[in-house]
């Protein structure tokens, strides 16, 4: 037990009081006069014991009485785990505000950001003026990064607005903790303003004990959301004027059905496909948007739903580049492979070059999408460590193995790649008895079944090989069979290296070794490996997050000022930008607000587009409950952290109660009244 006010103890020499009273009254005489005495039989003879029993009965209710009521005065009370480590003098107390999206909700007192601010300044009333705040958002500003007064906090907690800004709730304490820990011993609290949203409030933070952490959850009314989540094109290779599926996926945070609600798709202000859908209550729907794609160029695209009353994820925004050309390399030992000319060389698609091994220039490689190792006979440390580079920044590799190469400098590339190694050569003739039809490499090239499943005919014309190498396996290799002969040896290969691909055919590109460019599939599997060598651009990025956007253009230009530009409301910000000399990458750093397309300027010329969208972890309106967050704190063994509920005119009263533990002056109030009740009843039943 502990006390609020200990001078009051000082009173307790009032005890004094009462003992003097009783010493002095109970040895006084009283004489008693009668008329006959006869009348002195009649008297009750009271014996000295119980006499001196019931004084000392009466004076103990007295000093017991006087003593609860000086306790009482002294306020104590049993201190809760956050006081016990309190100490004394000036506190500094971090304040978080969630102003993300979810904050514009509506509670029965208004908007939810509007409440959050009320509460974090009645927090502050309810501290010493002489206490530091700190004001912490979900933007995590640097202006924010500092302890005030109680005026200025004031100030900017009615400057705090809604941002689109996600932060993990775990991060948040995290920040705090790091915040309040140049106070050293003073008293830390840090206090945790939000709805908490169950898809952000993961708590994982590893609890700071010198931080009492206070919890003040705010219940928003019941809200139904539809809103579209993410969109992807149903094949990897885009291209002019071909038809393409646009894959949008739309979720339902509501307990209400939707009925042939439209999702409008438009590219280029152009509206290009429409369509309808039907969700059930705490679903998700994919909904299919087939189109043609225009000429090359960079695509623009807005997908449209209406749903209210929240809007802000009603749009999806998404861009692409249709590239008009795809430039092919092939290093050759001495002269061009004539199947790869005729293929490549005369196909209005690719702009397709021949270099000597011994002629290369290295930092041209990111130029193109494709590299064709056409049986050079060793593959130097050099040209192995620009392969390497470029593989893993997102280029493609076609590797046609030569007989009469050194395999030792080929496999010490591919085991380095992850890629199967070679051994040594098989001459029996074996036909191609598997293909990977599950692979896009093979899109549109078999037809299909009743069922959507590719029919391949028993008699399928599947070419041979003459002369191959025996393929070797890494552990823990990112390898796919594409097509394997029938005694189940491996004729090409696809290894996912980096962002890039390794493809890998076990037999030169020669008449003596396999009859492949003659066969059929020759054409539309090659074709098809130039078509998938264009890096995978992402469609959009997420507005907040620090994923940088990767460009293709040259990187020979360190010195290149890149900036992003919205058109459309007249924004530009110039983000930092890193040059590898393979690939250049940008960061805004949360410069962007607002989702839409932007374009990517070098100079005065636009080199690529990006669209942002909003964090689709605010749309998912579903929160934990007190008993939740109480669960929460359990987990993470948070134990100095309390939950704030309530109005926010009881705020004062709960950190009040908290910061005092339990108060006990109530039950010695109640104990005085007892022990002068027990001193009645002992006056008027132990009577002379």
């Amino acid at each position: 037990m502990v006390f609020g006010q200990p001078l009051f103890l000082i009173a307790l020499l009032s005890i004094a009081i009462p003992v003097i009273i009783h010493l002095f009254n109970f040895r006084k005489y009283k004489k008693i006069y009668f008329t006959n005495v006869r009348f002195i039989s009649e008297i009750t003879q009271e014996s000295k014991k119980r006499n001196e029993l019931k004084h000392l009965l009466i004076l103990a209710a007295r000093i017991l009485a006087l003593s609860a009521l000086v306790l009482a005065f002294a306020r104590p009370f049993i201190p809760s785990p956050l006081q016990q480590k309190r100490i004394s003098g000036n506190q500094a107390i971090s304040i978080y505000i969630d102003n993300s999206f979810s904050m514009e909700a509506l509670s029965s007192s208004g908007p939810l950001l509007d409440e959050a601010k009320s509460r974090a300044v009645e927090i502050a009333n309810a501290a010493k003026p002489s206490d530091l705040f700190q004001l912490v958002t979900t933007d995590l500003e640097g202006r924010h990064q500092r302890f005030v007064n109680r005026d200025e906090f004031k100030s900017l907690v009615e400057e705090v607005k809604i941002s689109p800004s996600v932060r993990n709730l775990g991060d948040i304490m995290t920040r705090q903790a790091e915040f309040l820990s140049n106070f050293g011993n003073a008293g830390k609290s840090a206090y945790l303003i939000s709805d908490f949203q169950k898809s952000t409030s993961l708590i994982n933070h590893k609890p700071d004990t010198a931080v009492n952490w206070f919890f003040v959850p705010l219940v928003p009314g019941k809200v139904n959301n539809l809103y579209i989540d993410s969109a992807w094109f149903d094949r990897p290779a885009l291209q002019p004027e071909r038809p393409v599926k646009l894959l949008v996926s739309i979720r339902n945070a509501s307990s209400e059905s939707f009925e042939k609600i439209p999702l409008k798709l438009t590219i280029n202000g152009v509206q290009k496909a429409v369509s309808s859908f039907s969700i059930s209550p705490e679903s998700q729907a994919t909904v299919t948007l087939p189109f043609t794609n225009a000429i090359s160029g960079f695509q623009r695209g807005v997908l449209d739903i209406k749903d209210y009353p929240i809007t802000r994820d009603d749009a999806f925004f998404l861009s692409w580049a249709i590239k008009p050309t795809i430039p092919v390399l092939s290093i050759n030992e001495d002269v061009a492979n004539p199947y790869l000319v005729a293929l490549f060389g005369d196909d209005s698609t690719f702009i397709f070059r021949n270099l000597p091994v011994k002629q290369l220039d290295y930092s041209s490689f990111q130029r193109y999408s494709l590299i064709i190792l056409n049986s050079v006979h060793e593959i130097s440390s050099g040209l192995a460590r620009e392969l390497s580079r470029y593989v893993t920044n997102g280029g493609s590799i076609l590797i046609l193995p030569s007989e009469e190469g050194i395999i030792e400098t080929y496999n010490s590339f591919l085991s380095a790649s992850g890629a199967y190694t070679l051994e040594k050569t098989d001459t029996a003739r074996m036909r191609v008895g598997e293909v990977n039809t599950a692979s896009p490499l093979f899109d549109d090239v078999f037809e299909r079944d009743a069922s959507g499943r590719y029919a391949i005919p028993e008699n399928a014309d599947f070419p041979y090989a003459f002369r191959y190498f025996i393929t070797k396996k890494v552990s823990q290799s990112l390898t796919e069979d594409l097509m394997k002969l029938q005694n189940g040896r491996s004729f090409l290969s696809v290894t996912r290296s980096g962002k890039g691909k390794i493809y890998l055919l076990t037999s030169a590109l020669q008449e003596k070794a396999t009859n492949f460019p003659k066969n059929s599939l020759f054409v539309p599997v090659f074709y098809k490996i130039a078509l998938l060598s264009q890096p995978d651009m992402p469609l959009y990025s997420v507005i907040g997050s620090d994923k940088g956007i990767e460009l293709t253009g040259d990187t020979s230009k360190p010195r290149e000022i890149y900036k992003i530009r919205n058109e459309k409301n007249d924004f530009e910000m110039i983000p930092e930008t890193r040059n590898d000399g393979q690939v250049i990458t940008l960061f805004p750093h949360d410069q962007i607000k607002e989702a839409g397309n932007y374009l990517v300027y070098a100079g005065s010329a636009a080199v690529s587009t990006v669209s942002f969208n909003y964090d689709r972890r605010e749309s998912d309106l579903d929160y934990y409950s007190t008993t939740e967050i109480g669960a929460l704190l359990k987990t993470n063994n948070i134990r100095y952290g309390a939950i704030l509920k309530g109005p926010a005119t009881s705020m004062a009263k709960q950190i009040r109660e908290f910061s005092q533990g339990t108060p006990l002056w109530k039950y010695f109030i109640v104990a005085a009244l007892l022990f002068l009740l027990t001193e009645i009843l002992l006056v008027r039943l132990m009577k002379n």
